[in-house]
């Protein structure tokens, strides 16, 4: 749950984030952020595959 937590309130930051700054500063608060939504979703399928015992993202390797 932690995980769909973290993706909910950087949607949510974003939210606010948008209304200031320069289009510079936005990007790059973008791409920090889709890095971060990323690592979260790596983890979250290694999680998934060691749970169910399966390869979900085709790497060969459970976890």
């Amino acid at each position: 749950m932690g995980a769909l937590w973290e993706i909910l309130q950087t949607g949510m930051m974003y939210g606010q984030y948008k209304k200031s700054g320069t289009v510079e500063e936005r990007v790059e608060f973008l791409e920090k952020k889709l890095l971060a939504t990323q690592d979260t979703l790596q983890k979250l399928v290694k999680k998934i595959e060691q749970m169910h015992g399966i390869d979900i993202d085709g790497d060969g390797r459970i976890g």
